[in-house]
């Protein structure tokens, strides 16, 4: 009798330690994103939690979505759109600031890229692209023929000769003069040596020209010019390619260049980058949803620190649990079945766990970890802040 007696004492015991779990206050959110169901099981009125479930733990209703926005520069505020309970959808443009002369800079860069990328620059295009064609062809047939022979076996092989002869010619008269080299200038023996000798030596050089006319064997400073100027032309055309494509908004390498390519992606940066400066003056909804705080008014300064106004999505609203022990965080896992009771409304909703947070918190010297919860009916009466208990069902 006496050991019956003693095990009632521990199971109210173990049931008064379950119950006394309190509920904690939870954080703000600032962007949640989950989707809350509309069918679903019908509320039922609340029953108390028992030992039965995986774990239990104590939690808020929360909106799926809340957006804190601020502006990203100071200014005077020109224009604010919304007050406190408004409505709102994604892109709506809640509040602006002063930005007169930003939208001029966007008129400007626009105005500049537009003249760039006309139907005039792209024709203008387009014909370079031409041009630079033309050219190509022409350097490529003048290195050819450098290289080509321009007359026949024969007539080449009886250049060779003459350039055989010349050298002899040449070596005749050179020997010639040394001896004579000495005597003084104005000599006449020395002066007929010698033009003797220059006469060799220029028959000589106009016939190794010749030879290499006939032949297609140019000097290597002509075949270096002429390889320098095919090389130019095959990167003037790529290069008149590429700001076509450009123009055209086409696919270019990301290692295209150009002079005329650098400044049409300089006007497009410019562009973009005054646009992101008005961007910045502006507010504008990231979300559908209600208005909850607006904090300022047209003609204020604002502050790039400072939340300006707060938009949540009360009309898809979650749970989210403010103490589920460190213990209890291994039996729980996405997907499960869980049963919320609304303190307020006295009913108990089903639902499942969309997320549990890879991030542990503290509570009152407890490892606690939150968990987000979608309700698979939201019955009515709920309201973002309402506290709940969650049973999570075992597994």
């Amino acid at each position: 009798m006496k050991f019956k007696t003693l095990f009632v004492l521990l199971i109210a015991l173990t049931l008064t330690g379950c119950s006394a779990a309190g509920s904690a206050t939870a954080l703000p959110t600032v962007v949640l994103d989950g989707n809350s169901s509309s069918g679903g099981n019908p509320p039922t009125r609340a029953a108390p939690i028992g030992s039965g479930g995986a774990a239990t733990a104590s939690g808020i209703v929360v909106p799926a979505q809340q957006a804190h926005m601020g502006f990203t520069v100071a200014g005077r505020i020109k224009t604010v759109n919304v007050a406190a309970g408004d409505q709102v959808k994604t892109g709506q443009v809640l509040a602006e600031l002063d930005n007169a002369m930003v939208q001029m800079q966007v008129n400007q860069a626009d105005r500049n890229l537009k003249e760039l990328t006309s139907q005039a620059a792209i024709a203008a295009a387009e014909r370079a692209v031409a041009d630079a064609q033309q050219a190509l062809q022409d350097a490529q047939k003048k290195t050819d023929s450098m290289f080509f022979p321009r007359a026949s076996d024969t007539l080449i092989d009886n250049t060779q000769g003459e350039i055989d002869l010349a050298k002899q010619q040449l070596a005749r008269a050179s020997d010639a003069y040394k001896p004579l080299s000495r005597l003084p200038d104005g000599d006449s023996k020395k002066a007929a040596a010698l033009v003797a000798m220059t006469n060799a030596q220029l028959n000589l050089n106009r016939l190794i020209s010749q030879y290499n006319w006939y032949a297609g064997t140019p000097t290597d400073i002509d075949a270096a010019i002429a390889r320098a100027n095919l090389d130019a032309a095959k990167a003037a055309l790529q290069e008149a390619q590429w700001y076509l494509s450009a123009l055209k908004d086409e696919q270019i390498p990301a290692d295209a260049t150009g002079s005329k390519l650098a400044q049409l992606q300089q006007a497009r940066d410019d562009l973009a980058a005054a646009r992101e400066r008005f961007d910045a003056t502006r507010l504008v909804a990231p979300i559908s949803g209600t208005v909850i705080t607006v904090n300022g008014v047209a003609g204020e300064i604002a502050s790039p620190v400072a939340v300006f106004i707060i938009i949540s999505d009360v009309a898809r609203l979650q749970v989210e649990t403010t103490d589920l022990s460190e213990r209890d965080v291994p039996k729980v896992q996405v997907g499960q079945s869980v049963t919320v009771t609304i303190k307020a409304l006295n009913q108990n909703v089903t639902g499942h766990v969309a997320l549990i947070s890879p991030i542990a918190d503290t509570l009152g010297g407890d490892v606690v970890y939150k968990t987000t919860i979608d309700l698979d009916s939201v019955p009515p009466g709920l309201r973002a802040g309402m506290s709940v208990d969650v049973q999570f069902e075992g597994n």
